[in-house]
């Protein structure tokens, strides 16, 4: 009962860390939403595994501690993001959508890698489609940088001539 009642509380977090994330890329908006929300996936699914541990075999007890290790450096990237969070009408520096970026992919990719598993995919098509989510996934996170960062670079730019006055 316990196991299912944490993945169900870590399947609703994941969901709202995706949407608050995208929503987070931009300006910053819903930023805490998001950082919480991540932080408790990660803590959901630890604790769902911590309560199967003792049934898990060595493989899968490696295979939940590297995933471990790999919430842990998600929930670091988000706190990177937050000391670099756009305020107010900024946009978001490179950096920022690097950070957010990194933890939106890595959600997506897991919803899409869980949906393939729950089809009854087997693992070599599971490690594949993880690997493909991740390689567009990346093209996709610099494709938006590209778009966004640009666009807040010239916000910048055009709130301080309009600070300074016209150029000379």
């Amino acid at each position: 009962m316990w196991h299912n009642s944490l993945i169900a509380l870590h399947t609703i977090s994941g969901l709202a860390a995706l949407v608050a994330g995208c929503v987070a890329l931009r300006r910053g908006d819903l930023f805490r939403t998001y950082e919480w929300s991540l932080a408790g996936t990660i803590l959901f699914v630890a604790l769902a595994v911590g309560v199967d541990w003792a049934e898990l075999d060595t493989p899968a007890r490696a295979l939940f501690a590297a995933l471990g290790a790999l919430g842990a450096f998600m929930v670091w990237r988000a706190e990177q993001a937050r000391r670099l969070r756009p305020v107010g009408s900024d946009g978001p520096s490179a950096r920022y959508v690097d950070h957010v970026g990194f933890t939106l992919v890595a959600l997506f990719d897991a919803f899409v890698v869980i949906a393939v598993l729950d089809l009854g995919g087997p693992g070599w098509l599971v490690a594949a489609v993880g690997v493909i989510v991740a390689i567009v996934g990346h093209f996709v996170l610099v494709a938006v940088r590209d778009r966004l960062v640009p666009a807040a670079q010239a916000q910048r730019r055009q709130r301080r001539r309009g600070a300074s006055g016209p150029p000379r």
